[in-house]
């Protein structure tokens, strides 16, 4: 055999076993996802709380004080962030009946029009929700006890995380210094620790300071307008203005809908409407791309297609990763030959 057929089937082995270990990472992710979630959102959470930490640490603040302050004003946001929920969720359950039968009056308005009565959209729409393995929810009330229930499932979750992030936090100092004992203060380890750290924090605070301000915008506008629950709707913009290309957006469906539940008043559901639009029109467009920069230096495509994966592999949590471990992975594909070409066309230039 030739020097060319063994190069080719070199190539060719080494493609097969990238595939396979791709493959393998996928199968192991899906499967321990209630392990690995709770553990993505706690590195990500500790980068982000990195920039209080290292402030602290200016400070001469004890190592134990540093982790004990941050981690009890998390919990003091998550405790604010539980009522905020529960007490919307509360006041909806108890509206919940008026919007409904308003639900059912435009439905019944616009279906009149093709001569197709209300009782008959119900069965059609029980019907896709039997196909959907959604039975049972046979009021808008039901569907909001069930998404709650979801979200303190989720907020029982957070144990987890904040466990791994005592232990990452107690470890994020004498992490480095052991990296630097095996192999000196030039390693190229630790080089590429500092480049993920940099890019993350520098991503979450820019990203949470945009969001801040797009969650502020909405709630005065609805304010304004006098929509109801108003700071809930601020809040679930900022959350989902860190899921890419659809998050922002999909936030102002329900204030809208709610707006045209509450006031049966087309001009002020198109008014609250436009306004959104231009406030997440503005700040995508505009705002952030000026105060972002290159960001992570991912291509929008790419920022798609990995919104897309995470979301398939974890659901929401998965596009809420998406960004951060594309960004992740893109830099450690950059550290080596083999992979530096996918790691470029990653880029966003």
């Amino acid at each position: 055999m030739d020097a060319a057929s063994e190069e080719k089937g070199s190539q060719i082995t080494a493609a097969a076993a990238w595939i396979l270990v791709a493959v393998l990472t996928v199968v192991i992710l899906r499967t321990l996802a209630f392990i690995f979630i709770p553990l993505c959102f706690a590195l990500l959470i500790c980068f982000a709380l990195g920039i209080p930490m290292n402030f602290l640490e200016k400070i001469k603040v004890p190592r134990f004080l540093r982790i004990f302050v941050v981690i009890l004003g998390l919990l003091f946001l998550v405790y604010l962030l539980g009522r905020l929920v529960s007490l919307n969720v509360h006041q909806f359950q108890v509206m919940a009946p008026t919007f409904e039968k308003q639900f059912w009056a435009y439905t019944q308005a616009v279906l009149g029009i093709f001569n197709i009565s209300a009782d008959q959209a119900r069965e059609g729409i029980q019907a896709f929700f039997d196909n959907l393995k959604l039975g049972g929810l046979s009021s808008v009330g039901g569907v909001v006890k069930r998404f709650s229930g979801s979200f303190f499932s989720f907020l029982g979750s957070l144990i987890w995380v904040l466990l791994f992030m005592l232990f990452i936090l107690g470890e994020r100092g004498s992490f480095q210094k052991r990296i630097v004992r095996i192999s000196g203060e030039s390693s190229h380890v630790l080089e590429v620790f500092h480049r993920i750290t940099e890019s993350i924090q520098s991503y979450l605070g820019l990203k949470t300071l945009i969001s801040l301000l797009t969650g502020m915008l909405v709630t005065i506008t609805l304010y304004i307008f006098g929509v109801p629950f108003a700071l809930l709707w601020g809040v679930l913009t900022f959350f989902l203005n860190f899921i890419p290309n659809i998050g922002s957006f999909v936030a102002v469906v329900p204030p809208v809908a709610i707006t045209l539940f509450h006031f049966g008043s087309l001009t002020r559901t198109l008014g609250v409407l436009i306004v959104l639009v231009v406030i997440q029109m503005v700040i995508g467009n505009y705002v952030e791309p000026k105060v972002m920069g290159k960001g992570l230096n991912l291509s929008p495509l790419v920022v798609l297609l990995s919104l897309l994966f995470w979301g398939w592999l974890w659901g929401l949590a998965g596009m809420l990763l998406s960004v951060p471990m594309t960004a992740v992975l893109k830099i450690a594909l950059e550290q080596l030959d083999q992979t530096n070409s996918v790691a470029i066309l990653m880029e966003g230039d």
